[in-house]
């Protein structure tokens, strides 16, 4: 496993940049998850460019330059703890080359997001630095929230006491491992592969999730993620969320789902295999209940009949 270094804890009092690296967000659009941050006793720091938008076949968030901007001014920021992304979207892959890194390594900052924040978590795993795969500020939208969903960034930023509560599934196969946790949304880690920032996922605890694919997409992205060895090499295995797949009209019982069975199986079938522990049912993706996790954490994943458990070590 690899000695990953930790950036330090919250206290209250301490200050949080919030930008976005991706899509647009709209005026007001923050308002209310500011204000819980606000009370969690932080301070907020807004990016310079935060409600910029600008279309390019896509409603980004700023031009890359502005949003380039940006984020080189969060990793080199002196005083600031955590770059919370305001959403997530498309985008961020314009950005992870042209940053310069060198600030950030000798004064590491928790990044705060997921799914197309998957970039960041993979980048700043190669530096050698833990991140947190949870929440972006912007909630999803017509998406009911678990409290758990915000509160365990909280838990993990602060170093407060977090026990994961994950269901037993029929699909689970049992066993204990170690390794780094890493990984996030399978689109983002498929479109990393072949580029210097692909996952290389030697002696690691792998999540996946992913919502709004096909099925043969995801047998797709499965295949590739085994053809370039990736399955192979982790230790373990950790299946969130897979909901809205494929189409409503073929996929009417399930389409909301927030664990598409017909996803699942897919998955089960390239993983039989493998002879680790899997981990089906993982509270954490594109829903109301996302819990965070720290990326690059060395963690323990034991799964019996009776119970799964996520340990950090």
């Amino acid at each position: 496993m690899k000695n990953m270094i930790q950036p330090d804890y919250l206290q209250k009092g301490d200050s949080i940049l919030i930008l976005a690296p991706a899509k647009r967000i709209l005026p007001n659009e923050l308002d209310e998850e500011i204000q819980m941050i606000k009370s969690w006793g932080l301070e907020i720091i807004l990016s310079k460019n935060l409600y910029n938008s600008y279309n390019f076949g896509y409603a980004y968030s700023g031009t890359i330059e502005e949003r380039l901007e940006d984020f080189q001014e969060a990793l080199n920021h002196s005083t600031i703890k955590a770059i919370w992304c305001a959403r997530g979207g498309y985008g961020s892959i314009q950005l992870i080359d042209q940053l310069d890194y060198s600030q950030f390594i000798q004064s590491p900052k928790w990044i705060i997001g997921y799914s197309d924040i998957t970039v960041f978590h993979t980048k700043i795993y190669q530096l050698g630095i833990q991140s947190l795969h949870g929440m972006v500020v912007k909630k999803l939208k017509n998406t009911n929230y678990h409290s758990d969903s915000y509160e365990s960034v909280k838990a993990l930023l602060f170093n407060e006491n977090f026990q994961y509560q994950i269901p037993i599934n029929t699909l689970n196969k049992n066993g204990v491992a170690q390794g780094n946790l890493i990984g996030g949304n399978l689109s983002i880690i498929y479109s990393l592969l072949g580029s210097e920032t692909a996952l290389n996922g030697e002696n690691t605890i792998l999540f996946l999730e992913d919502w709004y694919e096909n099925w043969y997409h995801l047998d797709r992205m499965l295949m590739s993620l085994k053809r370039a060895g990736i399955l192979s090499k982790i230790k373990g295995l950790i299946l969130g969320n897979f909901t809205f797949m494929d189409t409503e009209e073929e996929n009417k019982e399930n389409y909301t789902n927030s664990f598409d069975p017909v996803s699942y199986q897919i998955i089960a079938s390239h993983i039989k295999d493998l002879n680790i522990p899997v981990s089906f049912g993982f509270p954490a993706g594109h829903t109301g209940h996302n819990l965070a996790m720290k990326f690059g954490a060395k963690v323990e994943l034991s799964i019996q009949s009776n119970s799964v458990n996520l340990t950090y070590i």
